[in-house]
């Protein structure tokens, strides 16, 4: 195999309450990434973006894909290269895991090129450590589940220790991304130095019942369970008209409504297709309300992760 295109996807970080331990991948968004063997070192000979913003370099040691492949190759005990093609399905600083679909998909498809010896995985690593170079910080709940799909739970760092939780099946997702900024970097600075007790024990207590969920495939349970009392309530006002937008989210319908990472896209959820659009219509609108544009995606789990879409 000479050539290859994979395709990563969007994920949401930290679910809620599981912050910098529970992931979950989804469907619909994502980065795409063509990867052309080559006699030494890695390239990036383009970077595409369908959703604009500002131009990610091509230097493959400031952009997450082309550190990703470096890694990769490196694991491998490879001396060839790579030159790669990116084409970015997900904006910058959205809370979507953009740098990170971009890390997986580079770091999966050169291990698809060097005939798959390393599994998916064992692919984390790199991945991650690509991804901490621009977030400030080495935690694997955006690379994890864009590798495995589903929902995947980070247990340790150090040493990585990353579980895949499951899925649940009849799960929609309504993504609203507003036309802000907030960089995972800023959004960290921003975090308490303290958790009173019973926040930590609020939290943890909704991060075990998520992966309860998710593991028994069960939405009521997540229903239930996406609260966050410690991380939100500071993040959310980098996002204007937070507080209104979950207050009708909720009222249109939807189970519960949390931030996506590290936003600005928030998520809300809901188990009725039907009450999908009422849901997606009242926090579009709530955010025009407050001046801001945004787009919004229906959208449910991806239970399979970066995958092969071409090979030559």
């Amino acid at each position: 195999m000479e050539y290859i295109q994979v395709s990563a996807p969007a994920t949401i970080g930290n679910i809620g309450p599981g912050f910098d331990v529970l992931g979950l991948a989804i469907r619909h968004w994502g980065d795409r990434l063509e990867a052309r063997k080559t006699d030494q070192g890695v390239s990036i000979a383009a970077v595409n973006s369908t959703v604009g913003g500002s131009e990610l370099s091509k230097d493959p040691d400031k952009n997450t894909a082309g550190i990703a492949a470096k890694q990769t190759l490196k694991l491998l005990g490879i001396d060839q290269g790579v030159e790669l093609v990116l084409h970015k399905g997900l904006p910058m600083g959205s809370g979507l895991g953009s740098s990170a679909a971009s890390a997986v998909a580079a770091a999966f498809a050169v291990n698809e090129l060097y005939d798959r010896p390393l599994t998916k995985e064992e692919l984390i690593l790199p991945a991650t450590l690509a991804e901490e170079k621009v977030s400030g910080g080495f935690f694997a709940d955006n690379t994890a589940p864009a590798l495995l799909g589903g929902a995947t739970l980070t247990r340790s760092c150090m040493p990585l220790d990353v579980t895949r939780i499951g899925c649940i099946e009849n799960l929609i997702v309504i993504l609203v991304t507003p036309d802000i900024v907030v960089l995972t970097r800023e959004a960290r600075e921003l975090l308490p130095k303290t958790v009173p007790m019973e926040d930590f024990i609020f939290n943890m207590a909704n991060t075990s019942l998520i992966t309860a969920a998710f593991s028994k495939n069960d939405y009521s349970l997540f229903a239930r369970s996406l609260n966050d009392v410690v991380v939100e309530p500071v993040r959310s006002k980098l996002i204007a008209g937070f507080d209104e937008v979950k207050k009708n989210a909720l009222k249109a319908g939807a189970d519960g409504m949390a931030i996506s990472g590290s936003g600005p896209t928030v998520f809300a959820i809901t188990d009725t297709p039907k009450r999908a659009r009422f849901i997606e219509d009242a926090m579009v609108r709530t955010f025009a309300l407050h001046g801001i544009r945004s787009m919004s995606l229906i959208t449910e789990v991806d239970p399979e992760g970066a995958r092969v879409i071409e090979t030559q």
